[in-house]
């Protein structure tokens, strides 16, 4: 999927009508558009904004659930989002706690508020946010210093999201596991539905009650954390944070961050992320008994996601959905082979 260049957005709006570049970016670039902003939307939404008046639009490559691009305005860079599915208390919760963790100290991506204070508005029928740009870009391989620094990052939202005051279940918890699996019958095979019920049932029978618990990413992928050269840049898209425990948070960093191409643990970084994040929160002995199991559940999540969107494509201009594959057989290998520790 190649990327937009800037030098490029410049080379074709040299010689094409602004309309025309909305239409030559949307056909030329693979990327999950589900709404299209149009100019005079954009000038319109920036009247609620002390951002200037002048806006452009590039559409970004790399969103799956929401509709996303890069904002310029007279004010700076910034990232406008339109929600496809998120209700406003979901909004409420998730941009509330974006500007609750930077206000904490912590370098994460934070809604602009409007002229009257609001985190969001409605742009073309969805609701819609501005976004500080995070400085940086995504690392495709990141090494045990990123796997460090990110430990330690997702330590301190944690903490920091303890005093946060509002609350949303987990939208893709035990609960919607079990309901999706229901949805996906028709195309699970037996050694899947064995596979599924086996973890369901041990992590039902997990004293989950008494695992620390608070405000966590649920998403921390490391496409979701931007680097610069000399250090962390911030972390982004925090369209699942919900509240669960916060060692499920760290099974997902685990079950990306932490593997090599098959899977298998990578010593170096999954001690990297522990010892990142232990020297900020320290894990408790029930978290450490949880962690095998909140991997299986961490790679069972996104297996179900996956192939529920493979399976039920949302419309849109133009969609890129991920393979659910990679996360079946990440789950087979945790079920088979528990973690060492």
């Amino acid at each position: 999927m190649p990327a937009l260049s800037a030098d490029h957005i410049t080379a074709i709006s040299a010689f094409t009508p602004v309309a025309l570049l909305f239409q030559e970016i949307f056909t030329r670039y693979p990327m999950s558009v589900y709404t299209k902003v149009e100019p005079a939307q954009l000038e319109e939404l920036l009247k609620r904004y002390e951002l200037g008046e002048q806006g452009s639009l590039r559409a970004i490559a790399a969103g799956i659930t929401n509709t996303n691009y890069y904002l310029q305005t007279d004010a700076g860079q910034f990232v406008l989002t339109l929600y496809e599915h998120h209700s406003d208390d979901e909004l409420d919760f998730i941009l509330g706690l974006q500007q609750h963790l930077a206000g904490q100290g912590i370098n994460c991506a934070s809604p602009v508020t409007d002229r009257r204070g609001g985190l969001y508005s409605i742009l073309n029928h969805r609701p819609a946010a501005i976004i500080h740009r995070v400085a940086g870009e995504v690392i495709p391989q990141p090494q045990p210093a990123h796997c460090s620094t990110t430990g330690e990052a997702l330590a301190q939202i944690h903490l920091a999201g303890q005093n946060y005051d509002k609350c949303r279940t987990n939208p893709r918890g035990l609960d919607w596991c079990i309901a999706t699996v229901d949805m996906l019958d028709f195309v699970l095979t037996s050694d899947d539905r064995q596979l599924i019920n086996a973890t369901i049932s041990d992590y039902a029978r997990f004293p989950t009650s008494d695992l620390p618990r608070g405000a966590i990413h649920a998403d921390l992928f490391h496409d979701n954390v931007l680097f610069q050269a000399e250090g962390p840049g911030g972390i982004i898209d925090f369209d699942y944070a919900c509240n669960d425990s916060f060692v499920f948070d760290i099974a997902i960093m685990l079950n990306d961050w932490g593997i090599g191409a098959d899977g298998k643990f990578l010593d170096t970084h999954v001690d990297a992320i522990l010892e990142g994040y232990q020297g900020i929160r320290p894990l408790l002995d029930i978290e450490h008994q949880a962690l095998p199991l909140m991997l299986r559940a961490a790679a069972l999540r996104f297996w179900l996601s996956r192939l529920y969107d493979k399976t039920f494509p949302l419309s849109g201009e133009l969609t890129y959905i991920k393979s659910p594959e990679e996360f079946r057989k990440l789950l087979v290998l945790r079920s088979d082979h528990p973690a060492p520790w």
